[in-house]
């Protein structure tokens, strides 16, 4: 069984490796200190459990576990300083987790039962409970978005999106002066991002609408739109109504 760790505590991570190491079976594939790392880890390597901290800064376990396609969601041993009584959640669902500071016994105990999910319909059924308790199936928007280079995967947050572009059945996200290609249409993408912050201004273009600087009109309902990146885009008549709706709302 592959095993990885994720925590933000060095202490926390090699009072796990320590205890991992005991078990012959186990091969400890990595360790992360961060949310990030910890989806780029868990799509590289496909552990087939990870012991994961749910309070970290930054990303946390939850939301690590949000950025994984259904598919990729492995084995789960959550890691938690909760008191017992906030605890309740897991048990609700069947989800295994251990409570800080570790205990020796309740810890061979977890790693028992996570070498019982090593085939795959336990897998499945750990994964349909994991998106149960996290609300992954009634969650509407998106706020990742997995970005594969060759051999690098990088997770693109919804929140740092400047303005998105069409390119041929691809799309490109472009993040602080930097573009990453998408293999994903605009149509699909646009059903994914929140219409309250996100903003279809041409079939080419959707522009975060935080970013919107200022609006120039044009002519017959178009206009260019400025971005704060220091970017023009020009708004077709087709959206207009869209554009026009967002400037009476005054939302931004």
């Amino acid at each position: 069984m592959r095993a990885l760790i994720v925590d933000d505590e060095r202490l926390a991570r090699r009072g796990v490796v320590l205890r991992l190491r005991k078990f012959k079976d186990i091969e400890i594939v990595g360790e992360c200190a961060d949310g990030l790392s910890a989806v780029q880890k868990i799509l590289e390597l496909s552990p087939d459990v990870v012991f994961l901290d749910i309070q970290m800064p930054g990303m946390d376990g939850f939301e690590v576990l949000r950025a994984l396609p259904k598919e990729n969601l492995p084995g789960v041993v959550f890691l938690t300083a909760y008191e017992q009584h906030a605890l309740r959640a897991f048990e609700v669902h069947a989800l295994d987790y251990l409570l800080k500071p570790l205990d020796d016994e309740r810890f061979a105990v977890a790693v028992d039962r996570a070498r019982k999910l090593d085939n795959s319909t336990s897998r499945i059924r750990m994964t349909e409970r994991i998106l149960q308790m996290l609300g992954r199936d009634s969650e509407k928007h998106t706020s990742h978005f997995i970005v594969r280079t060759g051999s690098r995967i990088q997770i693109v947050l919804v929140e740092d999106i400047d303005w998105i572009g069409a390119a041929g059945d691809y799309t490109e996200l472009h993040v602080r002066g930097r573009s990453h290609l998408l293999r994903e249409t605009m149509n699909s993408l646009e059903q994914k991002l929140d219409p309250a912050k996100f903003l279809r201004i041409h079939r080419s273009r959707i522009v975060r609408t935080g970013c919107i600087r200022e609006l120039r009109s044009i002519e017959n309902r178009e206009f260019m739109v400025s971005l704060s990146d220091r970017s023009e885009h020009r708004s077709s008549r087709t959206y207009g109504d869209r554009l026009e709706h967002w400037l009476s709302s005054g939302k931004t």
